[in-house]
């Protein structure tokens, strides 16, 4: 088949250099946190643009500690028993400007160990007399390198070198650099080798030659030639305007989770800050930081054959390229207590500079990224001075596909852990660059060859490690949108097969077939669970309505009749359009799996999968057009009535689609002959391309394990059935072969009922009898038990179950399916290579933590706790929060509720609120309590099946966690064996006596009994799992981890079963918990674990917002809507004007009467509510706070 010549293309883009962007917007992440904490990390960081994920990283592992002799060391200290893991990071940016400035700095961080090291030999020895002289020498040591860091942080991150010391450093450095790099060899073996590493020459000659620049300029005077070069680039650089509306949502994700109160401040000192470089620069009266200027110097025009510069004298600096944004901003505000980490004293003591605090009492954005800055460097510094080498750090001058590529293949063939992309995706294109594509491409200067996100996924599907903590994470640069809802209000999927839900059940579909094709799964989307709140975008989102009408607002004060009119437009545009938020602004971290991964125990090999090759192809196509085809512009052509493809290939284009193809084709048993040529024919044939692409499919070489060999040993075989017109993946096969001679026998038996059961979204189990034999098919996609069929061969020996995939999680059938699958834990091997090697526990979906690294909450004064109020309610979407008030209005209890998920919800919602102080009384004592008549037997007195002793509150601002909070906390499993030991042995130790006695004392304090299902304590027990994993700071026992020998996490579901592991019993630090009998009774049988809210995923569904609260915000702005505090019930969350407005609606007699919307608690006369309903439904809990008010007695 000819392809035609006529197109529709459009002219090529005037290449446009892109912007300086030396600094990111979002705040640090820990690298590490998709993994298992003593597992040894290789990292990709593709587009990496500073080192604050590094430096962060470094604090999180060893943070907590006494870092480098002092600092803020509260927390308790690494455990001798746990594997010290090791962290290779290999870090890329195609700007050797932003390269070397990271190597710089990091080499300037390195350099305090080497500046100490004398003093570090004195520290070592002398006599007794001699240690108040050590001392003295410590503190001196100390200052000294607060002083050296505050000088890094000059040269890192402001735009004009303050004085001559920060100059002379810099030039020092930058001349020690150029030195110890002349040659692969000569760095290696330099005062740096030991830690940085470059990938290949090419990447340290790059940046060498940029250090060169920095040393001569830093060596010269004001009024110089070169001087005055540097100072006229960053004048041309910063000339434009700021960009607010690209960057205002971005200016507020490092302050959450309290960006709502913080937003103006920060976004002003940014402005502020940009505003008044911009007249320094234009008065060039100071010295111009060379590590900023030297980057907006024009770049050589590498399509010239010249070399000449580029039309563009000089490249322009992007928005807001300040250093504050990488930090975690909420502290400036967040209320901390004494002793917690990262906490910045008031009095000065970070800061010599007057700006600790603002003038509303605050402490200042630059003095809390200041100090930080400080903690985390000092981490880095520790971190690699260790013996053990625990860091490596790469560097790679390279764009994200070319590198992706080479290390594809030797001498650079390496495999990794993690790949991060997030400072890549949320790089921005030239203005007036139209790509079609997320990335800014190293092969799309002008031209429509961008590899894209499939590129990228094909290039992680293979850089991968086999293993299932591997993990991608991505993100996307769009920012909230206001897009038009359904019926429904949230793009249920069950509405009325509307257009919009249409649209979206095709995105599903496609995402889903997708994902299948190439052998990775977003536990995310399928669980329907993530740790990161989005609270703080929901209130931007809803507030970006009124700010856009701000200028013209300010010319209405006088016009009280227009401004009216201007709100009541906003309000009416807000509820027409819906407010959509769409995983954008706190930056999505979708986790990618390699194939194979399984849940509820032990990790597997992924199973053999057949597929026609003629429908493999058909979905294959559509969906490399859904990610590729459909982005580029001028593409499609029509030739003899067949609309066909004519693509510009380029090298990006083409290898993405050689390795798309090429992954797919060995992804099963397939055709691949028959799968080649129907894809030749969608790009119209080609001789080159089809020799290239024949070759590339007979060089891959199948993942899957042969079926000959599958059905001899029994395991599964795998077909799956995708919909030749839409390409979309329809069912599974799954084939199943009786092989033990028993087995075959009772298949053989006619009078054998077979049964299906589906025990995880993954999982139909093929029953014989009344469970005789249970045989279960573990499908490599979420499936449905219902809606399948079965094929039973009694005589052949063999059952096949054909079920439909899940193709959208928020329909109703699969959501229930999914609804206890939300932090789901597996076993995987600690070395991939070795099939000998220790299972370790691993969970999926939630980032490991460091607690003892993580700032403390106060709770002394709840007035500045209002952002948690918000954040728990937050984790209910609109649709949770209308089956919740369905379930009200109908006076159902929560034991009748269907969603085991909501109930845990419900729990959580409590928890957080009793644990702040936020509701009347204030425990962290939690006992999960079987609702009473739901036929569940008591295993302990009170009916307590499980204590939750709450620690602390802590804060996890990382860009991982999107802005939230963590519950440090103690989980006692009050298991049968462990309250039965006493009777059982008559020689009881102390210990045992102690545990009965604390659990008596337990009755006397204000422990709050959370009444759940028997569903929700079997949810509370799958998800306990991975809260311990996440935190833990000890190792899994080689030969007796009970989740190794058993295979099963949790251990247990039943009633009076352990749980947990008895590996991490008894590890608390010091002063845990100020209960008696707490450290001798308690704590040896407890395990500390970080709980976290499971929130809706934004991928899936929309996520909660108060709609009364939303038209509020659109008709004053946000500032005023949220300055009074509204009192609302204490059951079911709603304020006084929605209730005002709901009974409105109804015509009731209080229509209109706030005061009488909401009752007090005629006994306490505290808490509100807005019916007898709800004060009968919260009694359970305000019953154990509820005390008699004075009132009554006077």
């Amino acid at each position: 088949m000819t392809t035609p010549t006529t197109t529709t293309a459009k002219p090529k883009s005037k290449l446009i250099q892109p912007p300086f962007d030396p600094l990111a917007t979002t705040p640090a992440t820990n690298l590490t946190s998709p993994l298992p904490p003593d597992v040894d990390a290789d990292i990709l960081v593709i587009g990496g643009k500073d080192v604050r994920h590094i430096l962060y990283t470094a604090y999180a592992e060893v943070g907590g500690e006494d870092i480098h002799g002092y600092g803020h060391g509260h927390g308790q200290q690494e455990s001798d028993a746990r594997k010290r893991r090791k962290i290779d990071v290999t870090m890329s940016n195609e700007d050797r400007h932003v390269v070397a400035r990271n190597v710089l700095v990091l080499s300037l961080v390195l350099g305090l160990e080497l500046d100490g090291s004398e003093a570090e030999e004195n520290r070592d020895g002398g006599d007794g007399e001699g240690d108040v002289v050590m001392e003295d020498e410590t503190g001196a040591k100390e200052a000294a390198d607060k002083e050296k860091l505050a000088r890094i942080w000059d040269i890192y991150y402001t735009r004009f070198l303050p004085d001559p010391e920060t100059r002379n450093l810099l030039a020092l450095q930058a001349e020690k650099l150029c030195q110890a790099s002349k040659t692969m060899e000569d760095w290696e073996q330099g005062p740096y080798g030991g830690t940085i590493h470059f990938v290949d020459q090419k990447s340290l000659d790059a940046v060498r030659s940029v250090w060169e620049q920095y040393a001569e300029a830093a060596r010269s005077a004001l009024g110089t030639e070169k001087v005055e070069e540097l100072q006229s680039a960053l004048a041309e650089g910063m000339r434009l305007s700021p960009d607010e509306q690209r960057q205002k949502w971005a200016l507020g994700s490092s302050a959450a989770p309290l960006t709502v109160l913080l937003k103006d401040k920060i976004r002003t000192y940014v402005q502020v800050a940009w505003e008044f470089d911009q007249n320094i620069a234009n008065t060039k009266m100071v010295f111009p930081n060379p590590t900023f200027a030297a980057g907006l110097l024009s770049e050589p025009d590498s399509e010239s054959k010249s070399g000449s510069e580029s039309p563009n004298r000089h490249r322009r600096l992007a928005y807001p390229s300040n250093g504050v944004l990488g930090y975690h901003l909420a502290l400036t505000k967040a209320p901390l207590t004494e002793l917690s980490p990262l906490r910045m004293d008031k009095d000065g003591d970070d800061s010599d500079d007057g700006s600790d605090e603002d003038p509303d009492g605050d402490l200042t954005a630059l003095g809390v990224a200041k100090h930080q800055f400080t903690q985390w460097s000092l981490a880095f510094w520790e971190l690699a001075a260790a013996k053990q080498k625990r860091l490596t750090i790469r560097f790679a001058v390279d764009g994200w596909f070319p590198l992706c590529q080479s290390l594809l293949h030797p001498p650079a063939k390496k495999q990794f852990d993690i790949i991060d992309t997030t400072d890549l995706s949320s790089s921005s294109p030239p203005p007036s660059v139209t790509l079609g594509s997320m990335f800014w491409s190293p092969y799309a200067a002008g031209v429509p060859d961008p590899p894209g996100p499939l590129g990228l996924l094909v290039a992680a599907k293979r850089l991968l490690k086999d293993r299932a903590s591997s993990t991608l994470v991505m993100d996307d640069r769009e920012g909230v949108s206001l897009v038009v809802g359904d019926a429904n209000g949230d793009g249920n999927m069950d509405s009325n097969n509307s257009r919009v839900a249409q649209a979206e059940a095709s995105i599903f579909a496609n995402n889903t077939t997708g994902a299948f094709i190439l052998g990775l799964a977003p536990v995310e989307y399928w669980s329907n669970a993530s740790v990161r709140a989005t609270v703080d975008e929901c209130l931007l989102a809803a507030s970006s309505l009124y700010d856009e009408d701000f200028e013209q607002l300010q010319g209405l004060d006088q016009d009280k009749a227009a401004a009216a009119a201007a709100a009541a437009a906003r309000v009416k545009k807000l509820e027409e359009q819906g407010l959509q938020i769409s995983n954008r602004l706190f930056r999505k971290h979708s986790r990618w799996l390699t194939p194979g991964q399984q849940h509820g125990g032990k990790w597997r090999k992924p199973p053999v999968v057949n597929v026609d090759a003629k429908e493999l192809a058909e979905a294959a196509w559509r969906v490399y057009q859904y990610m590729v085809i459909d982005q580029i512009e001028g593409q499609r052509v029509v030739h003899e009535g067949q609309e066909l493809v004519k693509i510009p290939w380029g090298e990006g284009l083409w290898q993405t689609f050689s390795d798309f193809f090429g992954v797919v084709g060995g992804q099963f048993e397939t055709d691949r002959e028959e799968f080649r040529r129907v894809i030749m024919e969608k790009i119209g044939g080609n001789s080159v391309q089809d020799a290239l692409l024949r070759k590339v499919l007979e060089e891959e070489v199948s993942e899957s394990t042969p079926a000959t060999e599958a059905k001899t040993d029994g395991c599964p075989v795998f077909t799956a059935s995708f919909d030749v017109t839409s390409g979309t993946l329809k069912t599974i096969t799954g084939h199943l072969d009786f092989v033990a001679e028993e087995d075959k026998q009772l298949l053989a038996d006619k009078t054998v009922t077979i049964s299906l059961r589906q025990s995880s979204p993954w999982t139909i189990d093929v029953v014989l009898g009344a469970g005789t034999l249970v045989k279960p098919l573990v499908f490599p996609t979420p499936v449905l038990k219902e809606g399948s069929k079965t094929r039973i061969a009694r005589k052949s020996g063999y059952i096949e179950v054909i079920a439909p995939a899940i193709l959208n999680p928020r329909a109703s059938v699969p959501a229930s399916v999914l609804d206890e699958y939300i932090f789901p834990t597996v076993l995987q091997a600690a070395d991939s290579s070795s099939e000998t090697s220790q299972l370790i526990p691993t969970p999926l979906n939630v980032p490991t933590v460091n607690l003892d690294s993580l700032p403390i909450l106060s709770i002394s004064d709840t007035s500045r706790l209002s952002f948690l109020g918000p954040l728990a309610s937050s984790m209910y979407s609109p649709r949770e929060l209308r089956e919740r008030q369905a379930a009200f209005e109908k006076g159902l209890p929560e034991s009748c509720w269907d969603s085991a998920r909501l109930n845990l919800k419900e729990s959580l919602h409590t928890m957080i609120n009793i644990a702040a102080g936020l509701q009347v009384g204030q425990s962290g004592l939690f006992a999960l309590c079987p609702v009473s008549g739901s036929g569940s037997s008591s295993s302990s007195s009170d009916g307590r099946h499980i204590l939750i002793l709450v620690s602390a509150i802590r804060l996890d601002c990382s860009a991982q966690s999107g802005g939230g909070i963590v519950i440090d906390a103690a989980v006692l499993p009050l298991t049968h064996s462990l309250l039965e030991k006493k009777k059982n042995n008559k020689n009881t130790n102390d210990d045992d006596e102690d545990l009965q006695s604390f659990l008596v004392l337990l009755r006397t304090l204000d422990c709050v009994d959370l009444s759940v299902t028997d569903a929700e304590l079997a949810l509370w027990k799958s998800i306990l799992p991975s809260f311990a994993e996440r935190c833990r700071t000890w190792s899994h026992s080689p030969s007796s981890c009970e989740y190794a020998t058993t295979g099963q996490i949790p251990l247990s579901l039943k009633k009076g079963d352990p749980v947990l592991c008895t590996c991490g019993t008894g590890h608390f630090p010091p002063n845990y918990l100020s209960l008696p009998l707490w450290e001798s009774a308690a704590a040896p049988h407890a395990t500390r674990v970080a709980i976290s809210a499971p929130y809706c995923s934004p991928v899936v569904e929309k996520v909660v917002f108060d709609p009364v609260l939303a038209r509020k915000i659109a008709e004053r702005g946000l500032d005023e809507a949220l300055r009074k505090k509204e009192e609302r019930c204490r059951s079911c969350g709603k304020g006084e004007e929605e209730l005002v407005e709901e009974r409105k609606a109804k015509g009731g007699e209080t229509a209109g009467k706030t005061a009488e919307v909401l009752r007090k608690c005629a006994r306490c006369l505290k808490v509100k509510y807005c019916s007898a309903e709800c004060q009968r439904r919260d009694w359970k809990t305000h019953r154990t706070e509820c005390v008699e008010s004075e009132e009554h007695h006077r």
